[in-house]
């Protein structure tokens, strides 16, 4: 059984929920407090799996809240549910919240954002899976212009100039946001060279993947001949993300969600980027194994390692602080029909650009690979009529990067 506490000072509100969400029991075990002093003290005594707040309370609001139970209750999902939109308030909750949903919330809405919550705690808490992330010594701690990046970013005084003076720094990262900035995916006509405009147009959340990779790269200290395979694994996740949000943005998503999307498919290899930097002599065994076997990656890398570059990916990711929402699409970017969602989304987009990418690589070699898109969940989603457009999406692309990369 799940355990949910559900905080909100208005009680005809907690009633609603208590009423409304009555189905999910047994297998939900509901608590409801008044107030975040009550909330605290029911945690003092109890495990929560999830924890649902309001923001705006009297005393402690739900942001406070939420950072206090995340150092008590570090594994806890901590969702807040506010009709409260300040822009200000919102982004108060970025660090303490997982997700963010705005009242009024559909039940349906609701029970899926605790489900998947759920769903992903389980998956992320299996024993192979810590076992393998504690043998490998360098996961302690993400590379270090990630982590000034990340503090800069967090400080509300940070100016561009200094965000730009902190990419600069690192000359690899600076190689790797230009070429991104120049890529298909911004179809800018004349040629960006300007580091503060590169970082203007790539947004926060790519930036911070990008010095992710980067700096793992530049962790490794193994052999010239798979130092160039880690190069072009980061190339290929970039391609995939630009792939993707390409896809998302002609499939009409909102555009908020589109901008979010190069940065979300970079990470989605982040996991397959940690095994060949620290388990390179295994992941050569497992590539073998793929090609002369013709078996999906991630069977291989499970039968190796315990555990495939998804999970991993999504595991490190949660323990970094990334947002619930992209650690559920690195975990999923394989099989996003596990997840409850029956629509077009961001983990549709990643998962066809990934195969996508991999054919049209395949193509330009003169091979032909066999296409591992699950066309019956397509079909589910109304979307298998659109392959062939992704795939123009996919070589338009694979063109652009080839150029950047000559």
């Amino acid at each position: 059984m799940n355990n949910i506490l559900f905080v909100d000072d208005d009680e005809n509100i907690l009633n609603g929920l208590r009423r409304r969400l009555r189905g999910m029991r047994p297998d939900w075990h509901m608590v409801f407090a008044t107030s975040a002093a009550a909330a605290i003290e029911l945690a003092s005594h109890e495990e929560f799996d999830v924890v649902v707040s309001d923001m705006r309370m009297p005393g402690m609001d739900g942001a406070t809240l939420l950072s206090t139970l995340q150092k008590s209750h570090p594994h806890a999902t901590r969702i807040i549910l506010s009709g409260f939109a300040e822009e200000e308030a919102v982004l108060r909750t970025v660090g303490p919240a997982h997700q963010y949903l705005a009242k009024p919330c559909e039940d349906l809405v609701l029970i899926e954002t605790i489900e998947n919550a759920l769903d992903l705690r389980s998956l992320l808490t299996r024993p192979e899976l810590r076992s393998l992330v504690a043998s490998i010594d360098t996961l302690s701690s993400p590379p270090d212009t990630y982590l000034r990046l990340v503090k800069a970013l967090e400080d509300p005084r940070i100016s561009q100039d200094q965000i730009t003076r902190i990419v600069s720094s690192d000359i690899a990262l600076t190689a790797e946001v230009l070429k991104l900035t120049n890529s298909a995916y911004f179809a800018i006509a004349q040629k960006i060279s300007s580091v503060s405009h590169a970082v203007r147009m790539i947004g926060t959340e790519t930036l911070k993947a990008l010095a992710l990779f980067v700096g793992i790269f530049r962790g490794f200290d193994g052999p010239k001949s798979e130092a160039d395979k880690l190069l072009r694994l980061c190339h290929r996740s970039q391609q995939i993300g630009v792939t993707a949000a390409l896809i998302a943005e002609y499939e009409k998503l909102p555009r908020a969600i589109c901008h979010a999307v190069p940065s979300t498919g970079m990470l989605s290899h982040v996991g397959s980027l940690i095994l060949y930097a620290n388990r390179n002599a295994e992941m050569a065994k497992v590539i073998d194994r793929v090609e002369q076997e013709h078996i999906p990656i991630e069977q291989a890398e499970i039968e190796q390692f315990g555990a495939g570059h998804p999970e991993i990916g999504a595991y490190l990711l949660g323990l970094w602080g990334f947002p619930a929402p992209v650690v559920q699409a690195v975990a999923y970017h394989h099989r996003p029909m596990d997840t409850p969602h029956r629509e077009m989304n961001v983990l549709t987009a990643i998962y066809v650009a990934q195969d996508l990418t991999r054919q049209v690589a395949a193509e330009e070699t003169g091979k032909q690979v066999e296409s591992h898109i699950d066309m019956e969940y397509l079909k589910t989603i109304g979307k298998a009529d659109q392959l062939d457009e992704w795939r123009m999406i996919a070589r338009v692309v694979a063109d652009k990067y080839k150029t950047l990369t000559q």
